[in-house]
């Protein structure tokens, strides 16, 4: 750490505000915001505890440290947005919608504001309303809500059109539009009218059509007849939008509830909005992660930069998780941004909590299936290759990709997992599962070294073989072009030994890490580290975790096996679920028959007399077989 950078971590106050991190080349890569910025900076630079690795690999790239002090959590959040809005540093969450949703727009600092569907990038001086799923949803909204509201259409500043004087566009002569360009309304009377149609779009429905009725009325008692239709039939089309937006909310409330679903590099978010009763749809947004975090950091991050630029903020946000440090300050913030109070809530039973539900299996899904579209993308496909072998310094393409892992229940039913993957897609004819047959214990690197050789081995008894006969081995004669393991440098050492003794050469080798997805290469003392959005990257987790997988998933299949049928059927007091717990805890059933009453009456859940049982049957059945 340099020492610019110790001294002001050590004159850090204890008060909440905004720090900033920069890198060597002064570009900002992190902006956050803290209540006490003592604790929350310094946190950055200490080791990180067992499992937790928040930090890591920002820490690696800190070289200098700005902060700004606020006079409360509120002021900080704001400032928070305004900074990453500006620098967009590639630590932070930044959203990306997974399509450019349509807003309806209202062009409030014009004189006389107008309504329009926007996409793209906000302007200053415009009012947002939105996102919403369906853009033709939109268009009709718009279409309907102009009958209520006869706000202007034409573009432009000033009202009307260019040229010599104005003249009245059918609109007007429509009764859709109160003609501004004419001179025909007083300004404070048209913004009566806007705020009237901001008030329906957030949501309060009752209060404009009850102002509406009151007009109708009025006009009526005044014989003002024709008045008096138009403002029906007002009352009618607002109806009408109403009755488009077919599902019911669980509520009458205005609440938001928010989904989140992610894995090592990627994040999405899916969003329910539901506005005076009525469910208007679901929004996804995707984002990539430069850092791990927590479901209930990434919540937190998502409403700072969702509700940031949203058009409206609801009454209620119902979320799966949120940090206790934070929920105060957001929850302050968002009611400042909505000027009443906004409540952050985990629902924990009844309706909420299945809308909740269904909300998170929603964000799962968009982040499979955006990860499906990325796999069957030929060219990011193509170019993953092309980078995988720039970054590794590799010979060739490695067009023949083998990953191998090892998965084990505590040295038990421990199996080994061989899938293969080619041109950069998966070539499941070339799958193999090995059975851990010759490393007791939990030993990882020596099962990878057994699993290892087996496969070379025959590999090498199968090129030795005339062409004819090598059909039937299928991929066991191939030679892979790159040699993927799970794991780290203990892995990959655990490939060279084998591929010396068997006197194999030109094979490339790599084992990725899963603490920060660093991949290790031999000859290299550093791990080579891409980048977290990099095509590359993509292609070997994708690899890793598929190897995952098929290891896990034959391994359960062996337990199962495993735990069909043993000793423990007979045992008085031990039914299924204990006979479960017992084999999971211990390892095996040959395993439980080892261990002794001490040992039995440790396991957690399991009662005395039941542990004495199969202490005593395990000696009966250990005699038997002597």
């Amino acid at each position: 750490m340099k020492a610019g950078l110790k001294s002001k971590l050590e004159t850090l106050p204890a008060e909440p505000g905004v720090y900033i991190f920069r890198d060597e080349s002064d570009n900002v890569i992190y902006v956050g915001k803290a209540k006490a910025l003592r604790n929350r900076v310094r946190s950055y630079f200490q080791a990180p505890s067992a499992g937790d690795y928040k930090g890591a690999a920002l820490r690696h790239e800190i070289a200098d440290l700005q902060v700004t002090v606020c006079n409360t959590e509120v002021d900080a959040l704001i400032l928070e947005a305004t900074l990453i809005k500006r620098h967009k540093p590639r630590f932070n969450v930044i959203l990306r919608d997974d399509k450019s949703y349509p807003y309806i727009a209202v062009t409030v600092s014009d004189e006389f504001p107008r309504i329009s569907l926007m996409r793209g990038k906000r302007i200053r001086g415009v009012k947002y309303y939105g996102p919403y799923v369906n853009a033709r949803a939109a268009r009709n909204t718009i279409r309907l809500l102009h009958k209520v509201f006869p706000l202007r259409q034409c573009t432009g500043k000033v009202p009307g059109q260019k040229g010599k004087g104005h003249s009245p566009c059918l609109y007007h002569e429509m009764h859709m539009c109160l003609g501004p360009c004419l001179g025909n309304v007083d300004p404070e009377e048209y913004k009566r009218h806007v705020k009237q149609f901001c008030d329906f779009l957030e949501g309060r429905h009752s209060e404009v059509l009850g102002e509406l009725d009151v007009r109708m009325r009025a006009a009526a008692r005044d014989q003002e007849f024709e008045e008096a239709a138009r403002i029906r039939n007002q009352i009618e089309s607002a109806k009408q939008v109403l009755r488009n937006h077919r599902a019911l909310s669980s509520s009458t409330a205005d609440y938001d509830v928010i989904g989140v679903s992610s894995d090592n590099a990627r994040a999405s978010f899916s969003l329910a909005q539901n506005r005076g009763g009525f469910h208007l749809g679901n929004l996804c947004f995707f984002t990539e992660l430069s850092d791990e975090l927590g479901e209930a950091e990434l919540v937190a991050e998502f409403i700072k930069r969702y509700y940031d630029q949203a058009g409206s903020v609801p009454e209620l946000v119902l979320v799966s998780s949120i940090p206790d440090e934070e929920e105060e300050g957001l929850s302050d913030w968002l009611s400042a941004q909505k000027g009443a109070h906004v409540e952050i809530r985990v629902p924990r039973k009844g309706r909420k909590k299945h809308e909740l539900t269904l909300a998170t299996a929603n964000a799962r899904l968009a982040l499979e299936g955006a990860k499906l579209e990325r796999a069957r993308d030929k060219g990011r496909v193509e170019a993953a290759i092309a980078e995988l072998a720039r970054s590794l310094a590799l010979e060739q393409f490695p067009l023949r990709i083998e990953c191998y892992d090892i998965s084990t229940m505590g040295g038990a039913a421990s199996v080994g997992s061989m899938v293969v993957f080619q041109d950069g897609y998966p070539a499941r004819r070339d799958y193999r599962k090995f059975s851990i047959k010759f490393t007791p214990g939990v030993d990882d690197v020596g099962m990878m070294r057994e699993v290892l050789y087996r496969r070379f081995k025959r590999y090498l008894r199968e090129s030795e073989k005339p062409t004819e006969e090598k059909v039937g081995a299928r991929g066991w004669a191939k030679k892979p072009d790159l040699l993927l393991l799970d794991g780290g440098k203990g892995q990959l050492g655990a490939a060279k030994d084998v591929l010396s003794v068997l006197g194999i050469d030109a094979i490339e080798t790599a084992a990725l890490a899963k603490r920060l997805e660093e991949v290790y290469r031999p000859g290299r003392r550093e791990s080579v580290v891409l980048p977290r959005d990099s095509e590359a990257l993509f292609l070997l987790q994708r690899i890793r975790d598929e190897a995952h997988r098929v290891a896990v998933s034959y391994n359960r299949r062996l337990m199962e096996r495993t735990t069909a049928n043993s000793w423990l059927d007979g045992v008085t007091g031990i039914g299924p679920g204990r006979k479960k717990v017992l084999i999971k805890h211990f390892g095996s059933p040959r395993k439980v028959m080892e261990a002794s009453l001490e040992d039995l009456e440790a396991v957690p859940g399991l009662p005395k007399n039941a542990a004495r049982a199969v202490y005593e049957a395990s000696k009966i059945v250990g005699s038997e077989k002597q």
